[in-house]
């Protein structure tokens, strides 16, 4: 059923698998497809899947601080090895939904009996709004939303229940975790913070069961922590003093935080959209990241369960969770259609926690609706064993509404077209030789379209070269922080020719790229550039080679 569901949601992408791209913003999209070409070149080749020169060339990239998602490339290196990477990306955004919605079902195994309750609970987590905006700009790594019903199976049989086999439970919690850093650290923090608002909600409204539980937890504990640091603490090194990893704040605190209109009005990408005033189209952050939406039929149907004793030990608690995660979702401030109304929030207390301070708190959403998909699930539960009545009717017609209220647009998820020079794919491996250095032109950027499409053409090479540019988070000589590849004499000027002004000196930028290690520049002609004989010139004079058309490139070579 999964599967099917998600099929159709990717449907735009079935018919083109090779050449294009789940994701609007292709920069995303193109960065993951250069990890997972990265991972399968690195296994084969003996070298670091964490760690590479292949960006930013000479000085690295640390992949702890990007989206390496080791763990996908390991399940997806087949496709990659004989389809390519974009295939493998385009299959696992595919398989993305289908494996979160799975681990639901399997979560919350022992909390809802019944299997169609869980079963339409994991279709409602899976394909949540937040999947679906991160689906919509290529987030491979927000799709694959295990760890929130990872994180709910260990409350349960850590906390809510006597578990006879706490070393068990612990060592595969730690397993878990280690998983989770090779998807994506930002999710750990998430699920970090999750447990810490879980451990405080239990301790204040059921003290004496975490006073019986506490034993058998610091068992897990302890098991889970060897576990994980035995498994993790190479990429944890990395995380927190590896080289090249950013010196500074990443994004400002006030760049990432969801807006509290989203509760109630849905992003463009939901269906059905009773919003006449058009709140909408007014909330903070682009669609990709408005993923909040809940909706008052789920509102409705949360506030129900929580009034009519439909099992409320356990709907209450998750719902003060729920709650108590919107608070700090907002972040630093209260936004309410882009404007700020409450200037300090809880989440300012985080911001000096080394890793929880870098964390994006509109992402704490996925939690969120993990939490009212439980609620949904024991709705369900509850529902499927009670005679037909007319209540029975209405309370199963709340659950048609709030599926209905959460389906994504018939466009949510479009697709990028990913034409790939044929010298990339052809020629390059052969013509550049072992070793090879690579100025690009166009060069790697993070303009959302179109931007990272160089790392796309060197993933399709095999990994044919290196090159000294890239889109990344890092940092490199004398610069803290760095989102992209430093731009060098001889892509400023052709920054400077595109922008109708005249370049600097040949013999400087000749300079600095050989210091650089550069070997060859590769000029890639963009159909009607009005600049385009201009940059050739402009290469000619840095390279002082008159350059060689191979495939449908042209190749100058820096050896000399």
């Amino acid at each position: 059923m999964y599967l099917g569901c998600s099929l159709a949601l990717y449907r735009r992408v079935l018919g083109g698998l090779s050449t294009s791209t789940v994701g609007w913003a292709s920069s995303d999209s193109h960065q993951f497809t250069w990890w997972l070409e990265w991972f399968v070149h690195a296994v084969s080749t003996g070298a670091n899947p964490l760690y590479t020169t292949y960006q930013h060339y000479p000085f690295g990239l640390n992949g702890m601080w990007n989206v390496p998602v080791p763990v996908l490339a390991a399940l997806t290196a087949p496709v990659t090895a004989t389809a390519g990477p974009v295939v493998a990306f385009n299959v696992a955004m595919v398989l993305g939904p289908v494996a979160s919605g799975v681990a639901f079902v399997a979560a919350t195994r022992r909390l809802v009996p019944r299997l169609i309750a869980r079963a339409v609970a994991g279709g409602l987590y899976a394909f949540c709004p937040f999947v679906i905006a991160h689906a919509s700009v290529g987030h491979l790594n927000l799709v694959w939303m295990v760890f929130p019903p990872l994180l709910i199976w260990f409350v349960d049989t850590a906390l809510l229940r006597h578990d006879p086999r706490p070393y068990l439970t612990g060592a595969l919690f730690g397993l878990g975790l280690a998983l989770q850093t090779g998807l994506y650290t930002q999710t750990l923090a998430v699920g970090a913070v999750s447990l810490l608002v879980v451990a405080a909600v239990l301790a204040l409204r059921r003290p004496a069961l975490v006073g019986r539980r506490l034993p058998t937890l610091l068992r897990s504990t302890v098991s889970c922590l060897v576990v994980y640091f035995v498994l993790c603490a190479y990429p944890l090194y990395l995380l927190l003093a590896g080289p090249g990893r950013p010196l500074e704040r990443i994004r400002p605190p006030d760049a990432t935080m969801a807006d509290a209109a989203n509760l109630l009005f849905p992003s463009p990408l939901t269906a059905v959209r009773v919003d006449p005033a058009g709140f909408g189209e007014r909330l903070a952050l682009h669609p990709g990241e408005q993923g909040g939406y809940v909706g008052p039929a789920l509102l409705l149907l949360v506030a129900l369960a929580l009034t009519i004793g439909v099992r409320r030990h356990v709907v209450r608690p998750v719902a003060l969770v729920a709650a108590i995660l919107v608070v700090l979702s907002f972040g630093v401030h209260l936004v309410v259609l882009n404007q700020v109304l409450v200037p300090v929030m809880p989440w300012r207390l985080l911001l000096d926690v080394p890793l929880l301070g870098e964390m994006e708190p509109v992402r704490l959403q996925i939690v969120i609706a993990a939490c009212l998909a439980l609620i949904v699930a024991v709705w369900v539960d509850d529902l499927v064993g009670r005679p037909r009545t007319v209540g029975w009717w209405a309370a199963a017609g709340l659950i048609v509404l709030v599926v209905v209220s959460w389906l994504p647009a018939p466009d949510a998820v479009r697709t990028v077209h990913t034409p790939v020079p044929a010298f990339f794919t052809r020629s390059a491996a052969q013509v550049l030789g072992p070793g090879a250095v690579v100025e690009t032109t166009p060069r790697a950027t993070g303009a959302w379209e179109g931007g990272a499409a160089p790392l796309l053409w060197q993933a399709e090479s095999g990994m044919a070269y290196r090159t000294t540019g890239g889109y990344f988070i890092g940092s490199g000589p004398g610069r803290p922080l760095l989102l992209a590849g430093p731009v060098n004499a001889y892509q400023a000027g052709v920054d400077a020719i595109e922008g109708g002004a005249e370049p600097g000196p040949p013999e400087v930028a000749r300079r600095e790229l050989r210091q650089l290690g550069v070997s060859a520049l590769v000029v890639v002609p963009r159909d009607g550039d009005p600049a385009a004989s201009r940059i050739l010139d402009w290469t000619r004079a840095v390279s002082g080679e008159s350059g060689r058309p191979v495939d449908d490139v042209v190749l100058f070579d820096l050896a000399r």
